[in-house]
Formats: C-alpha cells, structure tokens, sequence
C-alpha cells in the first residue's frame, strides 16, 4: 500500500482547520464573551451545550462512509464550504446568542464530517506501526499548527483587548486562514492500488481491557475540556489585562513545547508498550491537571509546561491504539474518540 505525499498535507490541514476553530470557540470566544460583551452565561452555557451535542453524530456519520467510498470527495467540498460559510456568519452574529448557536452547529457538524472523512483514510492506510505514528505525527503538528496560528495573529495585533475594530480583523484573518479548505479535496487520491486486494486482518478476539482503557482515556482528554473553556478569562480577571499578551505568548511555548512532544512520542512511542504508556502518561497528566491550580504562577505554567509533553505521548499512543481496535472502521474509531 502506497499512501500519496499529498495526502499527507491533506491530513496537516484539516487538522489544522480544526484545532484553529478550536482554539477560537476554547479560548478566543470565552474572553469575548465573558470580558468584552458580558453575556449571560447561562444561556450560553445553554446554547453551546446544545450546539455540542452535534458531535455526537460523528459515529453515525462514520457508519456511512464506512459503507460508501464514492462520494467522500463531494462530502469534503461540501463541508468545507459549509465550515467557511458558517464560520463567518457565527462571527458576524456573536451578540445575538440564539443566531450564533445556529451556526456554531452547523460548523460543528461541518467540521465534523471533514474530520470522518479524513479519518477514515487515516485508519485504512495506516498498515503498520511505524505508518500509525507518521499519520499521528502529521495531523498532531497541524492540530498544533491550527492551535498555534489564531495565538500567534492575537499577540501581534492585539494592543487594546477590548478594541472591537481589532476583534473584527481577528475574525477576518482566521475566514481568510479556512479558505484553502475548499480546495483541499482536489489533493485526495485514493492510495489503494487497483492492481492489489487489499487484505483486511481483523482480529476475532477483542481486547476488552485495551478498550476499557482507551474510553477510560478518551473520557478524561474531554472532561478535561471543562475547566479549559473559562480558563483564559479566569487568568484576565485573576491577573489583569496587561498580561494578556503575556498569556498569548506563555499559550504559544505551551503549544510549541506539546509539538516537541508529539514528535517525541511518535518517534519512540512504538519501541514500548503503548498500553503501559498511555496509562502512565494519563495518571501523571490527570496528576499534575490536579496539582497545578492551587500552585504560584511560576510554579504553575512550568506544570502546565510538563503536561504538554506528557500530553504528546498520551494523544500518540491513544490514536495508535484507537486505530489498532477499529479495525479499519472508522465508526468504531470514532465511537472510541467520543
């Protein structure tokens, strides 16, 4: 099986889409909300609930591209004007909740079924471990990627936070940064070669431990996610506006330092027990996730520092192990990652 180079950037910049939208609705949105517009967080903590539950169909949508190859390609253009066109108009419409909540789904099912496309080729040309952990490492680096871009453009233009004009040429810059995604299926071949049959080797016995521990993980990376939202309004308030360029910059070397560990990880990650490294490395980030808040500051993004590395092992080794018990069904790889 030859996998195309190309698909490979294919890989880099869905997940870099991605995690740049991410890292927009985590933690962008959260401090204009919270410190520019003062918007009642319960009913956006309502709506955004909702909106969320469209994730939840990421495993239904798998069951069809699982069934159906042809029309991936047309799915692919289809989202990615979809993820452009509702990310736009979500911005445009952050002071009316209700409005925003309807495209912040839509993007999120968008995004979603961009993601199901995209994984579904990852779990079927990944045939070996060292093929596993060079996917891994292409779309970790465009989920870093992502993360790192909408950071990078806030430190350099942001100079008064509550600038409004300022907020509006962020949203510009990350719409014109999604534009190329319309163009991103053009790259996608299909790197099955049609003079060989591809061999399935799906085990009969499933490791029922090996799953238990990839949900057990799976669920604590998200749960995770619940005191990530309000973080960065939280650090404002706590600390001020005058370090917000400084926690720009200090969010930038935590991203850089989390791209080290990937790399790291999916060097040497498949010369050890995957199994034993992901549950070493989930009980030390979930650990130190403990720790940290009731530390000094100092003390405390130096922790954040070592979870980043930490947390390079811990996403290596759970999308390997996730391909390995799919079986090739992208269904069950995102049933795991749900």
């Amino acid at each position: 099986m030859v996998i195309p180079k190309r698909n490979y950037f294919v890989y880099f910049y869905a997940y870099f889409v991605s995690n740049l939208i991410l890292i927009f609705i985590n933690v962008m949105l959260p401090i204009y909300f919270f410190n520019i517009l003062n918007v009642n967080r319960i009913e956006l903590a309502i709506i955004q609930f909702t909106a969320y539950l469209i994730l939840f169909t990421k495993p239904i949508i798998s069951i069809y591209f699982d069934k159906v190859r042809s029309t991936r390609k047309i799915f692919l253009i289809i989202s990615s004007i979809g993820t452009l066109t509702s990310f736009i108009f979500l911005t445009l419409y952050l002071n009316i909740l209700t409005i925003f909540g309807i495209f912040l789904s839509i993007n999120l099912l968008c995004v979603s079924v961009t993601d199901v496309v995209v994984d579904k080729m990852i779990v079927e040309y990944s045939p070996d471990e060292k093929t596993k952990d060079r996917n891994a490492r292409y779309i970790f680096l465009g989920g870093m990627s992502g993360a790192i871009f909408p950071t990078i453009i806030s430190f350099f233009i942001f100079t008064d936070l509550y600038s409004i004009p300022t907020w509006y040429l962020f949203f510009l810059i990350l719409s014109f940064a999604i534009i190329p995604m319309i163009f991103m299926s053009c790259l996608l071949k299909d790197s099955f070669d049609s003079n060989k049959k591809e061999v399935d080797t799906i085990e009969n016995n499933i490791d029922k431990k090996s799953i238990l521990l990839l949900c057990i993980c799976a669920f604590f990376a998200y749960g995770e996610k619940i005191y990530d939202y309000p973080l960065e309004p939280w650090l404002i308030e706590k600390w001020g506006e005058q370090y917000f360029s400084l926690l720009l910059l200090i969010l930038m070397i935590m991203i850089l330092i989390n791209a080290l560990g990937l790399v790291i990880a999916s060097i040497i990650s498949n010369r050890y027990n995957r199994k034993n490294l992901l549950a070493l490395s989930c009980f030390l980030y979930g650990l130190l996730m403990i720790i940290a808040p009731f530390t000094d500051k100092i003390t405390f993004f130096i922790i954040f520092g070592i979870m980043q590395i930490i947390a390079g092992f811990m996403v290596v080794n759970l999308f390997s192990l996730m391909i390995k018990h799919s079986h090739k069904k992208v269904w069950i790889f995102q049933l795991l990652s749900s």
